[in-house]
Protein backbone atom coordinates (compact mmCIF):
# COMPACT_ATOMS: atom_id res chain seq x y z
CA UNK A 1 0.00 0.00 0.00
CA UNK A 2 1.75 3.22 -1.03
CA UNK A 3 -0.55 5.88 0.69
CA UNK A 4 -3.47 5.81 2.51
CA UNK A 5 -5.19 8.79 4.41
CA UNK A 6 -6.11 9.93 7.96
CA UNK A 7 -8.61 11.53 9.67
CA UNK A 8 -8.16 15.04 10.48
CA UNK A 9 -11.05 17.55 11.68
CA UNK A 10 -11.82 19.60 8.70
CA UNK A 11 -9.30 18.26 7.03
CA UNK A 12 -7.29 15.19 4.84
CA UNK A 13 -4.08 14.15 6.23
CA UNK A 14 -1.96 12.04 3.92
CA UNK A 15 0.40 9.51 5.00
CA UNK A 16 2.61 7.84 2.03
CA UNK A 17 5.78 5.80 2.01
CA UNK A 18 8.20 5.01 -0.56
CA UNK A 19 11.75 2.72 -0.93
CA UNK A 20 13.67 6.27 -0.88
CA UNK A 21 12.62 10.03 0.16
CA UNK A 22 12.21 10.87 -3.72
CA UNK A 23 9.74 7.88 -4.06
CA UNK A 24 7.81 8.86 -0.60
CA UNK A 25 7.59 12.43 -2.06
CA UNK A 26 6.05 10.89 -5.58
CA UNK A 27 3.65 8.79 -3.20
CA UNK A 28 2.54 11.64 -1.64
CA UNK A 29 1.84 13.86 -5.25
CA UNK A 30 -0.16 10.78 -6.47
CA UNK A 31 -2.14 10.71 -3.03
CA UNK A 32 -2.71 14.42 -3.03
CA UNK A 33 -4.65 13.99 -6.74
CA UNK A 34 -5.50 11.06 -6.38
CA UNK A 35 -7.90 12.86 -3.32
CA UNK A 36 -8.66 15.39 -6.08
CA UNK A 37 -9.34 13.50 -9.67
CA UNK A 38 -9.50 10.06 -10.60
CA UNK A 39 -5.92 10.02 -11.94
CA UNK A 40 -6.28 6.86 -14.02
CA UNK A 41 -8.15 8.95 -16.33
CA UNK A 42 -5.63 11.63 -16.14
CA UNK A 43 -3.27 11.37 -19.66
CA UNK A 44 0.21 12.16 -19.34
CA UNK A 45 -0.11 14.56 -22.16
CA UNK A 46 1.93 18.15 -20.40
CA UNK A 47 5.14 18.05 -18.79
CA UNK A 48 5.78 20.39 -16.04
CA UNK A 49 9.53 20.45 -14.75
CA UNK A 50 9.31 21.57 -11.10
CA UNK A 51 12.78 22.62 -9.00
CA UNK A 52 12.50 23.05 -5.35
CA UNK A 53 14.81 23.75 -2.50
CA UNK A 54 14.04 24.02 1.67
CA UNK A 55 16.29 23.65 4.21
CA UNK A 56 14.50 20.60 5.65
CA UNK A 57 12.87 17.56 4.24
CA UNK A 58 9.53 18.48 6.29
CA UNK A 59 9.76 21.89 4.54
CA UNK A 60 10.70 20.46 0.99
CA UNK A 61 7.86 18.24 1.07
CA UNK A 62 5.42 21.23 1.88
CA UNK A 63 6.75 22.98 -0.82
CA UNK A 64 6.84 20.03 -3.28
CA UNK A 65 3.15 19.69 -2.32
CA UNK A 66 1.88 23.19 -2.16
CA UNK A 67 4.19 23.89 -6.09
CA UNK A 68 1.82 21.22 -7.21
CA UNK A 69 -1.47 22.77 -6.38
CA UNK A 70 -0.12 25.96 -7.58
CA UNK A 71 0.31 24.12 -11.09
CA UNK A 72 -3.08 22.68 -10.94
CA UNK A 73 -4.37 26.03 -10.11
CA UNK A 74 -2.23 28.37 -12.81
CA UNK A 75 -2.48 25.58 -15.75
CA UNK A 76 -5.66 24.47 -15.31
CA UNK A 77 -4.04 20.32 -14.85
CA UNK A 78 -4.40 17.45 -12.88
CA UNK A 79 -1.56 15.32 -13.19
CA UNK A 80 -1.25 11.17 -12.37
CA UNK A 81 2.42 10.90 -13.36
CA UNK A 82 5.60 12.29 -10.67
CA UNK A 83 9.14 11.46 -11.26
CA UNK A 84 10.90 13.18 -8.03
CA UNK A 85 14.78 13.01 -7.40
CA UNK A 86 15.62 14.92 -3.58
CA UNK A 87 19.50 15.50 -2.77
CA UNK A 88 21.37 16.63 0.01
CA UNK A 89 22.55 20.15 -0.82
CA UNK A 90 24.68 22.13 1.60
CA UNK A 91 22.71 22.65 4.59
CA UNK A 92 19.58 21.83 2.90
CA UNK A 93 17.79 19.40 0.22
CA UNK A 94 16.82 19.91 -3.30
CA UNK A 95 14.11 18.78 -5.66
CA UNK A 96 14.03 18.04 -8.70
CA UNK A 97 10.67 16.58 -9.97
CA UNK A 98 9.02 16.20 -13.84
CA UNK A 99 4.96 16.50 -13.42
CA UNK A 100 2.51 15.23 -16.00
CA UNK A 101 -1.13 15.41 -16.58
CA UNK A 102 -3.69 17.43 -18.56
CA UNK A 103 -6.26 20.03 -18.83
CA UNK A 104 -9.41 18.85 -16.46
CA UNK A 105 -12.00 17.33 -17.85
CA UNK A 106 -14.77 17.29 -15.50
CA UNK A 107 -16.40 14.45 -17.67
CA UNK A 108 -13.79 11.95 -17.54
CA UNK A 109 -11.94 13.03 -13.98
CA UNK A 110 -14.24 12.72 -11.68
CA UNK A 111 -13.49 16.13 -10.04
CA UNK A 112 -13.52 15.28 -6.13
CA UNK A 113 -12.47 17.16 -3.12
CA UNK A 114 -10.56 20.88 -3.51
CA UNK A 115 -7.49 20.71 -2.27
CA UNK A 116 -6.64 24.65 -0.92
CA UNK A 117 -2.90 23.74 0.76
CA UNK A 118 -0.57 21.90 2.45
CA UNK A 119 -0.50 22.67 5.98
CA UNK A 120 2.73 23.04 8.75
CA UNK A 121 0.72 20.96 10.90
CA UNK A 122 1.33 17.00 11.20
CA UNK A 123 4.14 17.90 8.59
CA UNK A 124 6.78 14.61 8.96
CA UNK A 125 9.36 12.66 7.18
CA UNK A 126 10.34 9.68 9.29
CA UNK A 127 12.94 7.44 7.82
CA UNK A 128 12.85 3.54 8.97
CA UNK A 129 15.53 0.83 7.55
CA UNK A 130 13.34 0.04 5.00
CA UNK A 131 11.30 2.85 3.78
CA UNK A 132 10.61 6.08 4.37
CA UNK A 133 7.51 7.22 5.83
CA UNK A 134 5.90 10.70 4.70
CA UNK A 135 2.88 12.67 6.19
CA UNK A 136 1.08 16.08 5.87
CA UNK A 137 -2.62 17.35 6.55
CA UNK A 138 -4.69 18.90 3.55
CA UNK A 139 -6.44 22.23 3.90
CA UNK A 140 -9.70 21.57 1.87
Amino acid sequence: MPFEYFDVTAEVGIRAWGGTVSEAFAEAARALFALMVNIKTVRPHRTITVELSAESLELLLADWLNRLILERDRTGCVFSEFRVAVTPQGQGFTLQGKIAGEPLDRARHDPRIDVKAVTYNNLRVLQHPDKVQVECVLDI
